[in-house]
């Protein structure tokens, strides 16, 4: 919890983030967040009906744009993000890490 009944910012960021990867996931990219930028348009209720959406915005070769939002239920935007993400080979950069 941030200020009283309300999200934390970082609860928030991390939301955004999220559903920001999640976009790269639809698309078979495996891709870890190299920036984010975060607008706090409004606070954002605990114990409310929330939705998240997110999008791709644009790619170049390994560097994917995607945005994102959260919005109350009448479509309200209270938060949006837009993050940058590099694809990576899982299978060489976690080698180590797999052949344990």
């Amino acid at each position: 919890m941030g200020p009283p009944g309300h999200a934390h910012g970082g609860i928030i960021a991390t939301i955004l983030d999220e559903a920001m990867g999640k976009v790269n996931k639809i698309h078979n990219v495996v891709a870890l967040t190299s920036q984010i930028t975060v607008e706090y348009l409004k606070p954002v209720p605990l114990g409310k009906p929330l939705r998240v959406e997110s999008r791709e915005f644009s790619f170049r070769g390994r560097r994917h744009i995607n945005t994102a939002e959260i919005l109350d239920s009448r479509g309200q935007v209270l938060a949006r993000g837009r993050g940058t993400f590099i694809a990576v080979n899982p299978e060489h950069m976690f080698r180590k890490f797999i052949e344990r």
